[in-house]
């Protein structure tokens, strides 16, 4: 094998890995998000970790959107919510003052 067809196959092999390494990463942060809007769909309605999912899998389905979108909006919801009962209560606690 020549020295440049050597360089050809090393470098298809890394863009290879590359690619490959960019889906892993992309699967990995949409478990992690499936995993977070879990765990806030078990402490907002008293879910199991089964249940949970479930719910997900069935929003997924019906309104067609990847359960990295359903968790996605499920940690949009819930960053929302927390946001607005603290800037609640920096309110009201400076109405006190």
């Amino acid at each position: 094998m020549t020295a440049a067809g050597y360089l050809v196959g090393a470098e298809v092999e890394r863009a290879r890995l590359e690619t490959e390494n960019l889906q892993l990463s992309g699967r990995l942060e949409s478990r992690k998000a499936i995993e977070r809007a879990k765990g806030v769909l078990q402490r907002d309605l008293g879910l199991d970790e089964e249940a949970a999912y479930k719910a997900m899998q069935r929003e997924s389905r019906q309104r067609r959107k990847s359960m990295r979108e359903i968790a996605e909006a499920i940690l949009l919801n819930d960053d929302l919510r927390r946001n607005r009962m603290s800037a609640g209560a920096a309110a009201g606690s400076s109405a006190n003052s």
